[in-house]
């Protein structure tokens, strides 16, 4: 290879920083064959290595495809696209060989760029993706320019994005647009909401350990308190001894329960890869393509696997619609012969209850006073698993009590099932608005009253009221909290981290409502209120020719501020030159139009031996200046104050 070595390094620099960010979802084998190769090349110039040549670099892409065919075999997605290019571009600096290889592998690297949007439309994977484009665009000017510094290459990188950006805003307002995200793509990167269709001890207890954000909500007036911020997603219907199960011949129904006290409010879901949508409970809209069914809850007609934003309103206070009967019989259905020590439980304690209030308040009861501790430690269970929780373990979290007290429910010929969401959630203080995150999931149990309909009882206040009131954070104990809380053990930087958490989320939110937002609808809105409607052939003319007029003025302030005289800087070292030359004029030395600096020095010194030590010394400075290229402004001050001192005396001349 011929390849100029100074070039390699900003090549393989562009690669690194354009690759950075899939490094979460590329397996370990493309990462290491990645630092394999990128290792090797400069080592290769530093030792005199030999290079694969073209059979050794075939048999590699023979490897990496191999390599990537056993991995992606099963999911031909967006992460096997990335696996090819990280693959390819390790490869292709070793076959760089002229200019023409260079200017491919710098593209290359912007096509690596462009991937970092199949992670996320955040503010954050945005601003990276401008300092990745900006990096790769100084390599591209280094390539052409090997000779030039780098600081130069990146000044010229910035002015040229900086030129892009008015165009750049021109197009996403006016290109048109898809339904879809900002960029037009379809993310297929996958959330965690944490639920399933089913729910088994400890799934509830895994999900609160994480602490990435579920969704967001912005009131449209105050926030709701908090014993009020239920919010539905899931209901689970049948249950095998183990595990609940969701009803998957639950119908659609026509339209939400009524109710009293409205709340309305907009949610920005991050995606989850499954179909629930969630709303405070009780929801009394259905968002534009969701699905409203008998259970009270929303979904979509496919997985959400990218962000979404619905508005909502919600009742917080309702009345459920009646119920078929066989839905209620599917609701104290249990399968023979498991927990029977709880059978017997429930049948003792609610002995004599009359009515459905006396008997949940009795098993309340028995949960509020026999010895039960919320913690997200609880110890494994066996096959009969609400027997081992109610008379052994006596610890556990909220999907434990739920499902102890739906059962119990159930045995006595209660209908009973579980509601799957979250509860709760921190107000952020520099945005007014709510954040939802996996560690606020939570289930709780719906009870059918014959007068009143499905009800919320959440058996979880009855042990751990602070939960409901205070949150997961103000629950449990230090030595219970999962790890991401560890913050609270920084002392006072632990405030500090958390004010920057929350200003970070409301930047971050703020540009998703205004970048990301920018739908189909709002373009087509902005374009009305400009004049341009949809249909026919002069308002697409009429749209054409706005687009070329506003092009037009982009150009030519562009031409106008490239081809204006330039203004340029006084020239200082001149202009004090020409002073120290008029001062020797009008002192008789006048300076012949053919003379240089040096012969004009000389012909002084010839005639006037007394200055020789100020003209020698100006003389010396102003060829360093001019010539020499030391524009130190330690000597250009040096030059200036000599001049400024130089005063010869008037003397004749003896030419």
């Amino acid at each position: 290879m011929n390849e100029p070595y100074k070039t390699i390094f900003p090549i393989l620099t562009a690669l690194i920083v354009a690759i950075f960010p899939h490094i979460g979802n590329l397996p370990v084998w493309i990462i290491l064959w990645c630092v394999v190769m990128w290792g090797y090349l400069p080592l290769s110039f530093k030792f005199k290595w030999p290079r694969p040549g073209i059979k050794i670099r075939r048999l590699l892409t023979a490897i990496g495809i191999i390599g990537l065919l056993f991995t992606y075999s099963r999911r031909l997605d967006q992460n096997a696209y990335l696996g090819l290019l990280a693959v390819m571009a390790a490869l292709k600096p070793f076959e760089i060989a002229s200019h023409r290889d260079r200017m491919i592998t710098v593209f290359l690297a912007y096509f690596i760029v462009i991937t970092s949007l199949f992670l996320a439309e955040t503010l954050a994977i945005t601003l990276y993706m401008l300092l990745s484009v900006g990096i790769t665009t100084a390599v591209l000017i280094r390539i052409n320019d090997p000779a030039g510094r780098f600081k130069d290459n990146f000044k010229l990188a910035a002015l040229i994005m900086a030129q892009a950006i008015p165009l750049m805003i021109l197009l996403f307002l006016l290109f048109p647009r898809i339904e879809g995200s900002l960029f037009g793509l379809s993310l297929t990167n996958t959330g965690k909401s944490g639920f399933s269709d089913t729910l088994a001890p400890g799934s509830v207890t895994n999900l609160v350990k994480n602490d990435d954000v579920a969704f967001r909500v912005l009131f449209e007036r105050s926030i709701p308190p908090a014993p009020l911020l239920y919010w539905r997603g899931i209901v689970f219907q049948d249950f095998d001894g183990r595990k609940w199960h969701v009803d998957k011949q639950t119908r659609q129904w026509h339209a939400p329960p009524e109710g009293k006290n409205p709340v309305s409010y907009t949610i920005t879901l991050e995606p989850h890869n499954n179909r629930w949508l969630f709303a405070l409970d009780m929801p009394a809209t259905i968002p534009r393509s969701a699905i409203f069914y008998k259970d009270y809850t929303l979904r979509t007609r496919r997985s959400i696997k990218r962000k979404m934003r619905y508005s909502m309103i919600s009742n917080t206070r309702y009345h459920p619609a009646g119920e078929n009967g066989w839905t209620l019989r599917k609701s104290i259905r249990l399968p023979e012969g498991v927990n029977p020590k709880t059978r017997a439980l429930a049948a003792r304690i609610t002995k004599n209850a009359r009515t459905v209030d006396e008997k949940v308040g009795r098993i309340l009861d028995y949960f509020r006073t026999g010895g039960f501790s919320y913690t997200l430690k609880p110890p494994r269970l066996g096959a009969n698993s609400v027997d081992d929780f109610i008379f052994q373990s006596k610890k556990g979290y909220c999907e434990h009590y739920a499902s102890a007290f739906a059962f119990m429910l159930r045995s006595i010929g209660i209908p009973a099932r579980i509601v799957g969401g979250y509860q709760g959630g921190e107000v952020n203080p520099y945005a007014d608005y709510l954040i939802v995150r996996q560690s606020d999931a939570h289930v709780w149990v719906e009870i059918w009253y014959p007068k009143t309909g499905w009800n919320r009882v959440d058996p979880t206040a009855a042990v751990a009221p602070e939960r409901i009131s205070k949150g997961i954070r103000g629950t449990l104990s230090p030595d219970d909290l999962p790890g991401f809380f560890g913050r609270r053990y920084l002392g006072a930087l632990s405030g500090v981290i958390e004010q920057i958490r929350f200003g970070w989320d409301a930047i971050n939110t703020r540009w998703s409502a205004l970048f990301e937002g920018y739908s189909y609808s709002k373009q087509r809105a902005l374009l009305e209120k400009i004049g341009i409607t949809s249909g026919g052939l002069a308002v697409s003319l009429k749209a054409l020719l706005l687009l070329l007029v506003v092009i037009g003025m982009i150009v030519g302030a562009y031409a106008w501020f490239a081809l204006k005289s330039p203004c340029r800087k006084p020239d200082k070292v001149k202009k004090y030159y020409a002073r120290f030359c008029k001062k020797l004029s009008r002192a008789g030395l006048a300076r012949k139009a053919a003379q240089g600096p040096i012969d004009y020095m000389n012909h002084v010194l010839k005639n006037r031996p007394d200055l020789k030590d100020e003209v020698t010394e100006i003389t010396e400075l102003y060829v360093r200046l001019r010539y020499r290229g030391q524009t130190s402004r330690s000597v250009l001050s040096d030059f200036i104050q000599k001049v400024r001192v130089f005063k010869p005396a008037r003397k004749e001349s003896k030419d």
